[in-house]
């Protein structure tokens, strides 16, 4: 008998929404950018939740002068803390650390592109965030039919928004989940579709 390899529905390239499950503080109404999702595990960034007890100058230790655009800085998740990336835009790259990613996105590590966003010469659009999620092989798949994730598409307005504590309720909206709905909807941990 052969074996069937089943296809992998990879979530690389989407958003992630939490359900109105989650009441986990960390994930609580939080919003996902899935980086990279495969077989062997999966990682994300989450993008409306800002790490306000962190700012550049404690970040890169040491004073910028003449800096033009202070960064939001967010909480990207519980893994490596000590960690950052920047997720931007494709219309700025350096030769450091960086990894092309699906519609048009970069994500870089180095603080080179850090200095050069607080500088105004870096990507036009950009969010950097210290840690990231990360899932191991499947369990990704297993929260998604418990119901605690939804999936949506990318959408880059989203994603760079500057008001952080309507993305989550933006990206509900897109679903097509009104908020009486989800007033009144309790999310079953039996049913799902991953």
């Amino acid at each position: 008998m052969k074996n069937k390899k089943k296809n992998y529905h990879s979530l690389q390239g989407k958003f992630l929404i939490s359900s109105p499950n989650i009441n986990d503080g960390i994930f609580k109404k939080s919003l996902i950018y899935i980086i990279s999702d495969n077989e062997d595990g999966s990682m994300g960034i989450i993008v409306n939740k800002p790490a306000y007890s962190v700012n550049l100058t404690s970040l890169l230790g040491e004073n910028i002068k003449n800096i033009i655009r202070q960064p939001q800085i967010y909480y990207g998740g519980p893994v490596e803390l000590d960690k950052g990336f920047i997720l931007h835009t494709n219309d700025y790259e350096n030769d450091k650390n960086h990894i092309r990613l699906d519609d048009g996105l970069v994500l870089s590590s180095d603080f080179s592109t850090i200095k050069e966003v607080a500088l105004g010469n870096g990507p036009s659009k950009s969010i950097l965030a210290l840690g990231y999620t990360g899932w191991s092989s499947f369990q990704l798949h297993k929260e998604l039919k418990k119901n605690d994730w939804f999936e949506l598409n990318l959408d880059k307005d989203i994603i760079f928004a500057k008001n952080h504590s309507k993305k989550w309720a933006q990206a509900i909206t897109k679903l097509g989940i009104s908020k009486e709905l989800l007033q009144n909807a309790i999310f079953s941990n039996y049913s799902g579709s991953a």
